[in-house]
């Protein structure tokens, strides 16, 4: 892996130079992966490009994104027959703020700074433990987010916006609905209206979208040591390799349905609870063991295990 560089920003803004190794896992999930990655003068690349991003949801399509955005060459892969992951079923429902165009519309005022006060209250079990620089980031980034979604083509239901997590500031809106055909937007889910739009600016953009394409290793220059050099992945019962020049961005579906991964993070959630999402997407863990076989580290892992009070 890369040697982390002390004054990395990770704004939206700034791309990555450099190879690196990013997960940035949305939902829980595993099964398990070996990894005995061969030195890079064994390996046969079928694909190259400058970055490599794993899973096509919502987390995956905006990197995938702004990768092409900074001029990046993307190839986004998923293991399903189609984008969209657990966003695709979910409802479209987006609490960003800090003074977006529509909080603004509506006559809300709103800052980074009072989403970082909401975010970081003590006396709210759910965001009480979160990490405060991590917090901080994500309060500076929440307007230009929003901003971004909207650039990239999703439309949002013109109504004012609700409160959401025990916020101070209404921050809640809906994406709309994509179509009327309830296969495109998989029983008529507002997270279509999410994802589609991202899809297609994707696909403008140029970025190159590989659906069943199921992740099977990260390779680097060892198998314990040096840069992140790419991917394996299984497609139709054959292995393609994919170079990654400059990162590679795991984005998977989460671990919520791999009982034994979703336990170490909190004993109550045993096998009598079930998960949304399923069968569109498996939430196995994959890309976090993946992530954890070339030393990937669980971090800020809190959070879950007070949301499993809830349960």
């Amino acid at each position: 892996m890369a040697k982390k560089n002390d004054t990395f920003n990770p704004s939206r803004r700034k791309f990555i130079k450099g190879a690196a190794l990013t997960v940035g896992a949305t939902g829980l999930a595993g099964t398990g992966g070996q990894l005995n990655a061969a030195p890079q003068a064994r390996v046969e690349w079928d694909r190259t490009a400058d970055v490599v991003v794993v899973g096509a949801g919502a987390s995956g399509l905006p990197a995938a994104i702004t990768a092409r955005d900074r001029g990046a060459s993307v190839i986004l892969i998923d293991a399903n027959h189609d984008i969209g992951g657990h966003a695709m079923l979910s409802g479209g429902r987006v609490p960003l703020g800090g003074g977006t165009s529509l909080q603004k519309k509506y006559g809300i005022v709103d800052s980074a700074d009072q989403v970082y006060l909401d975010h970081t209250n003590h006396k709210n079990s759910e965001f009480r433990y979160c990490d405060r620089d991590l917090v901080r980031m994500w309060a500076d980034e929440n307007a230009a987010t929003f901003e971004f979604l909207i650039e990239n083509g999703v439309k949002f239901n013109d109504e004012k916006p609700e409160m959401v997590n025990g916020g101070s500031v209404p921050r809640l809106f809906i994406a709309k609905v994509f179509s009327d055909d309830l296969a495109e937007t998989i029983d008529g889910r507002p997270g279509s209206g999410l994802v589609r739009p991202l899809e297609k600016s994707a696909r403008a953009k140029g970025v190159e979208i590989l659906l069943k394409h199921k992740m099977t290793r990260v390779i680097r220059e060892n198998a314990t040591s040096g840069r992140v050099l790419g991917i394996s992945a299984t497609s139709e019962n054959k292995t393609v390799n994919i170079r990654a020049r400059k990162g590679v961005i795991i984005a998977t579906g989460g671990h919520t349905s791999n009982v034994a991964f979703r336990r170490m993070f909190d004993p109550r959630l045993t096998e009598e609870y079930q998960v949304a999402g399923e069968p569109w997407t498996k939430q196995n863990a994959d890309g976090e063991i993946l992530a954890m076989d070339i030393g990937a580290s669980l971090w800020g892992t809190s959070n879950q295990s007070n949301d499993a009070a809830a349960l």
